[in-house]
């Protein structure tokens, strides 16, 4: 995984869990062509309610997240390749593979709050425990692609 100065069809963001047996460090998110349609319109849902102090966020089922630990034999730095950021572009090499969790994940869901700010959440298929991104500005990633 190669960081990225343009636009690529991968984010990558820090991301955690609340399991006290399994890990989770970060993120990649998938950008298709598909998926930057679907949060425009989705974007265009939210902005009438933004300033409602009564509106807390939306739910939408979204699988376009993966989670990943770092396993032994990787060579990856996230908070090094984060920085300050929230989210960077990132290269996947072919080959690439990841460390996943040791839970099966479910239930992927996407919540956007009102001023654009989205979050992936995603669940133990069979212990219920939670598996979410860092929070994110949709507005920045839909501008550069």
């Amino acid at each position: 995984m190669k960081l990225s100065n343009k636009p690529t069809a991968h984010i990558l963001v820090k991301a955690y869990t609340n399991s006290d047996w399994d890990n989770c460090e970060f993120a990649i998110i998938h950008l298709s062509q598909d998926w930057k349609m679907e949060q425009m319109e989705r974007m265009e849902l939210i902005t009438p309610i933004e300033g409602n102090y009564h509106f807390c966020s939306i739910h939408y089922y979204d699988t376009a997240v993966d989670f990943y630990r770092t396993g032994q034999d990787d060579n990856l730095n996230i908070g090094e390749m984060l920085t300050e950021n929230e989210w960077v572009f990132v290269e996947l090499d072919q080959e690439e593979t990841f460390t996943v969790p040791e839970n099966s994940l479910d239930c992927y869901r996407l919540i956007l709050s009102a001023n654009g700010i989205g979050q992936y959440r995603a669940y133990g298929k069979h212990t219920s425990e939670e598996f979410w991104t860092e929070k994110f500005s949709l507005t920045p990633i839909l501008i550069q692609l």
